[in-house]
C-alpha cells in the first residue's frame, strides 16, 4: 500500500507550492477493474496557483501509459496517459461557480484540509479514460471494419437503387 500524501488544498494554493512523484499503477484500487494489467508508473505534478479576483486553483498533470482491455478484441492496449488539469478551490460545493464558457477546461472541487493527493490524481486519471478504448483501426487483433464501410463489398442499399431503377426502365 503506498504511502498516503496529504495537503491542506487552500494552504497548497496559496503559498504556490508544487508537489512531483510518481506512483505504481497496481496501487491505484479503483483503477484496477478498467486495467488488462496493473503494470506501469504514473508520473504526477501538483501545483497550487492564486488566479483573477484571488481564486485558487490546483493544477494536476499526470503522465504515463496504462494497459487497457482493448473492448474489440479483448487484448492489452497501451493506453498514453497525458493529462493536465485546472480545479478551483471551492469553500461551499452547494455554490458552484458560474459556467461562464462551457469549452473551459477549469472544474471545481471542495476545500479539503487533508487532501489526499493520490486519490485525486486517482480521480483525474479515472475521469480522462475513453468510456470504451479500442486499437485505432487495421491494429486490433480483432480484424474486421467495425463500422467502417467495406472498399470491395458492394452496399446493399446501392444494389437495390440497380433493381429499383431496372424496373422502372421495363415498364
Amino acid at each position: 500500500m503506498p504511502e498516503q500524501i496529504a495537503i491542506n488544498s487552500i494552504e497548497f494554493a496559496r503559498n504556490g507550492e508544487s508537489l512531483s512523484g510518481s506512483v505504481a499503477v497496481a496501487n491505484l484500487s479503483r483503477l484496477q477493474d478498467l486495467l488488462f494489467s496493473g503494470s506501469g508508473l504514473l508520473e504526477y505534478t501538483l501545483t497550487g496557483k492564486r488566479g483573477e479576483n484571488g481564486k485558487f486553483f490546483l493544477v494536476c498533470a499526470v503522465k504515463g501509459v496504462l494497459q487497457l482491455g482493448c473492448q474489440r478484441c479483448l487484448g492489452a492496449l497501451a493506453y498514453p496517459v497525458d493529462l493536465d488539469s485546472e480545479l478551483e478551490l471551492i469553500e461551499d460545493e452547494l455554490v458552484l461557480p458560474a459556467v461562464v464558457n462551457e469549452d473551459e477546461l477549469t472544474d471545481a472541487i471542495k476545500v479539503d484540509p487533508n487532501m489526499d493527493v493520490l486519490a485525486l490524481v486517482e480521480d483525474e486519471v479515472l475521469l480522462g479514460l475513453p468510456m470504451a478504448p479500442t486499437h485505432a483501426p487495421g491494429d486490433c487483433k480483432a480484424g474486421g471494419n467495425f463500422g467502417q464501410a467495406g472498399i470491395d463489398k458492394p452496399n446493399a442499399f446501392s444494389a437495390l437503387a440497380a433493381l429499383k431503377t431496372k424496373d422502372l426502365r421495363k415498364n
